[in-house]
C-alpha cells in the first residue's frame, strides 16, 4: 500500500478513513442478504486485501477532494454519497 499524504492533517484522514470502513460495511450489509452464501462465508466477514486497499484509496481520495472545502451536512453522511457513487463507478468500469 501506498504511504498516505494527509492533505487536511492526519486527524481528518483517521476520521475520514473510519467513516469510509463504515459505510463500505453498511454497503456490504445491503447486498449480502440478496448473495447466497455458504454458512462458513458468512461467519467469515473479514476484509480481504482489495477491500483494504479500497477503503485507503477512498479516504485518500475524499481527503483530496474535499481539501479546504466547508461541509454541508455531517461527515457520515458526504463520505457515505460519496462512497456509494464511486463504488458504482468502478464497478461499472470493469
Amino acid at each position: 500500500m501506498s504511504v498516505p499524504v494527509f492533505p487536511n492533517g492526519f486527524d481528518s484522514w483517521q476520521k475520514t478513513h473510519f467513516e469510509v470502513v463504515e459505510a463500505l460495511c453498511y454497503l456490504r450489509d445491503i447486498e449480502e442478504p440478496s448473495q447466497h452464501k455458504s454458512f462458513s462465508e458468512m461467519l467469515n466477514r473479514s476484509a480481504t486485501e482489495e477491500l483494504y486497499q479500497l477503503a485507503q484509496e477512498l479516504t485518500d481520495q475524499f481527503e483530496e477532494d474535499t481539501k479546504d472545502h466547508p461541509r454541508d451536512r455531517t461527515l457520515f453522511e458526504e463520505i457515505e454519497e460519496f462512497v456509494v457513487r464511486e463504488v458504482k463507478r468502478r464497478h461499472s468500469d470493469k
